[in-house]
């Protein structure tokens, strides 16, 4: 059998499962599965049935016996009620152990008694008095158990003879015989009947129902129905079997509708995520943007990936707010690592938002973790803006230190309004005219641009040095007429 992709191993795992036997009424034994529609009208078949006889009157009371016992699961219990049934020189019918082969194959098969369940259901079907929806049952059951015991070839068969004799196949069915087909490598008939399968389930009206109010607009706990209907769903096993077949023939597949169809009747995390990485591809990045948010609140993101490409796809769209708590979220579940980039993008996106206080933690440890002083830039900004002159004056000068900086000669005019701010005027006039000699160094007089911008921020540095020397003087001499005043 071929190595098969975890989504692949999900879904067999579900079709397993999905073999399990369904307790049923005493008197009425049907396997249709949980999909009774025709894959088409032109393939029910009308037969001549046999007459369906009833049990007798002392095997009708060991099954009305027997049924909570099945229903508690009580399977050695259950077994020992039949056994009057099974005894040799009984004058129970041939419809009476019929019942009794049934219902051995069930409990043997919830117990996982495989080899014992399938004996039971040959059994019945070589019952002369057994009836046609017995027979039948046995033999679908006959299938899901060589299935189980990765008999696909076996199980191909029985499937195939009770579809020929079945009047209304169940869509549970031709999923079945897909699954089967796939672990054979038999694609393309795999892929014949999945498509039956979704296409069936797909092709129901289902009623809508809303809950029932009483007199007082208070649910009931009753549903009622609109009189609407909607669109029918195949199975969530269906859908990924269908794409798995494609990929498996190379074929194309339009395969985001049916992640659309996921997310919103099986809402699982790794479904919201392809979505938005399809949505990606397709440059839709605002639906790109709300396939992952629609997971982030269902609390579904468990990587620190989708917290930092959700937070960056809300500062995208200009909700810088949602981006930093999505990514301080991220943090404090331990699931986005403290690191130099996450905590500059925390800081930005709070920054952004205006939250000057809430970006200063995230600047300072950005900054610490850096190799570069840029952060410390940002971080004296924040603090300048707080009217936090001596912290924003340190940050500025650990920048200047730590170097690498993109733009020394701005770093060095904010450096030099910071010590205008303290009235520190000899600091203040040196920064200014720092920046005027850095920025002799930085811009390059050949690049047009570069030496417009040379000139713009040495003659914005000269008038600061000219308004803080005038300042200086002002102050200087209201100080003198207030002691003068003795004020």
């Amino acid at each position: 059998m071929k190595s098969i992709s975890l989504p692949i191993k999900v879904l067999l795992i579900s079709a397993v499962l999905s073999l399990l036997p369904v307790v049923v009424d005493v008197v009425s034994v049907d396997y249709k599965g949980s999909s009774l529609q025709a894959a088409d009208d032109d393939q029910k078949k009308k037969k001549k049935r046999r007459r369906t006889k009833l049990p007798s009157k002392k095997a009708q009371k060991i099954l009305q016996a027997l049924q909570p016992l099945l229903e508690a699961e009580q399977w050695d219990a259950a077994l020992l009620a039949l056994t009057p049934i099974a005894a040799p020189d009984s004058k129970f019918t041939g419809t009476d152990r019929a019942k009794m082969y049934y219902y051995q194959g069930y409990i043997y098969f919830s117990n996982e008694e495989y080899a014992k369940a399938e004996a039971a259901y040959k059994r019945l079907i070589a019952e002369p008095d057994s009836n046609d929806q017995e027979r039948l049952g046995s033999l679908y059951s006959l299938s899901q158990l060589a299935y189980i015991r990765e008999d696909y070839r076996g199980a191909v068969n029985y499937l195939l003879e009770w579809l020929e004799l079945e009047e209304v196949p169940s869509s549970d069915a031709y999923g079945l015989l897909s699954t089967t087909y796939y672990q054979l490598e038999e694609f393309i008939n795999a892929q014949k009947y999945i498509d039956i399968a979704i296409e069936m389930q797909e092709s129901q009206d289902i009623p809508i129902k809303v809950p029932l109010l009483d007199e007082e607009g208070n649910e009931t706990g009753e549903m009622v129905e609109t009189g609407e209907t909607r669109k029918g769903v195949a199975k969530e096993n269906h859908y990924l079997l269908k794409m798995a077949l494609y990929t498996e023939l190379k074929q194309d597949l339009a395969v985001l509708p049916i992640y659309e169809i996921l997310v919103q009747h099986y809402p699982r995390k790794r479904y919201w995520t392809q979505l938005s990485a399809l949505y990606g591809q397709e440059d839709r990045q605002l639906d790109q943007m709300g396939a992952l948010e629609a997971a982030y609140n269902d609390r579904l993101l468990d990587k620190s990936r989708e917290f930092t490409a959700l937070s960056q796809l809300l500062f995208m769209f200009e909700n810088p707010r949602k981006a930093a708590k999505v990514i301080e979220d991220g943090m404090r579940q331990g699931i986005v690592k403290k690191e130099e980039k996450t905590l500059k993008a925390a800081a930005q996106y709070w920054h952004a938002s205006r939250e000057l206080k809430r970006a200063k933690p995230y600047y300072k440890q950005a900054a610490n973790a850096s190799k570069e002083g840029e952060l410390f830039i940002f971080l004296g900004q924040v603090h300048f803006s707080l009217d936090e002159f001596n912290q924003a004056e340190e940050a500025i000068k650990s920048g200047i230190k730590k170097g690498k900086l993109k733009d020394e000669a701005a770093a060095y005019m904010l450096l030099g309004q910071i010590n205008f701010e303290n009235q520190r005027w000899e600091s203040a006039i040196s920064s200014f005219r720092k920046c005027i000699d850095v920025a002799e160094r930085q811009y390059d007089d050949k690049k047009k641009k570069q030496k417009a911008k040379k000139k713009k921020v040495q003659d914005q540095a000269r008038k600061w040095v000219t308004y803080t020397e005038g300042e200086e003087e002002r102050v200087e001499a209201l100080k003198l007429k207030r002691k003068a005043l003795g004020v």
